[in-house]
């Protein structure tokens, strides 16, 4: 539905159209509203879809916005956004970029009696490749924690960790710092992580060991972000259920860093070519 804005009433989070002689209201969700509200107002134009359920507010029933698929103010005109053009923009962000690691990470759980903590990174998984292209260099290893020499029994449980072999394989620190250091310097990729927890894990990880920052923000490509606004999802998408998707068969999920690095790259590679 393509009109021109009649009223808003920010309380409400509505907006109002006149269709067939007649002032009707339709809403936005939170997620919505806190994303284009600050947009909306007498006679701008708005280009969207509706939901098909209707949201009650008082004695009124407002139709619900499914995302916009534009919004232009008009006088004086300015496009405030252009979802066709975010999402070539997206294309071509993607596209200029020549090498790309996918990590991720396993951290340390809270003890079910801990009341302070701090996660901690317990295993790496990376895999570094040209976009869609053949993979230059993978791996993935134990990380050791900074001080204890135990690990919680919901930590064992969730990633299904024999602690010996932990404590027998795992890797110091400083042995992950340096080869992610000389990957960087060496390629210098964009690194795709699946949500935002890896990126925190990274920072936070630093500041632990009382390291040099190796990445800044602009560095990381969140997937589950590219995902969630090239389609339009209200929720979070699961990255298996993502690779299910593309590839219409389920990877076995073992909560393995290494393998999580994986079907990020494949899941990657496939909304490259769904994007073309």
């Amino acid at each position: 539905m393509k009109k021109i804005i009649w009223s808003i009433d920010i309380q409400k989070k509505v907006f109002y159209l006149i269709i067939n002689g007649r002032k009707v209201g339709f809403y936005l969700s939170n997620r919505l509203a806190k994303t284009f509200f600050m947009y909306l107002r007498k006679g701008v134009l708005v280009d969207f879809e509706v939901s098909s359920r209707k949201k009650r507010i008082g004695v009124f029933s407002y139709y619900q916005i499914a995302h916009f698929n534009q919004i232009i103010s008009l006088n004086p005109y300015f496009v405030h956004y252009d979802l066709n053009k975010m999402r070539h923009d997206m294309r071509s962000v993607l596209s200029s970029h020549k090498y790309f690691l996918f990590i991720d990470f396993e951290m340390t759980m809270p003890g079910y009696h801990d009341h302070q903590f701090f996660p901690e990174i317990i295993q790496a998984g990376y895999v570094l490749s040209e976009a869609q292209g053949k993979i230059i260099h993978q791996d993935g290893y134990y990380v050791l924690p900074k001080e204890k020499a135990t690990l919680s029994k919901r930590t064992k449980r969730f990633l299904n960790l024999n602690e010996d072999k932990f404590f027998s394989e795992g890797k110091k620190y400083e042995y992950f710092y340096k080869k992610l250091d000389k990957l960087l310097k060496k390629y210098e990729p964009k690194l795709v992580v699946w949500g935002k927890n890896d990126v925190t894990a990274l920072n936070d990880s630093y500041q632990l060991h009382d390291k040099p920052i190796l990445t800044e923000e602009t560095d990381f490509i969140d997937l589950l972000k590219l995902h969630k606004d090239y389609f339009n999802l209200k929720d979070d998408l699961g990255l298996f259920k993502a690779y299910k998707s593309y590839y219409d068969v389920a990877f076995d999920q073992a909560h393995d860093a290494k393998d999580d690095a994986l079907v990020t790259k494949y899941v990657f590679d496939a909304f490259i070519e769904y994007m073309k």
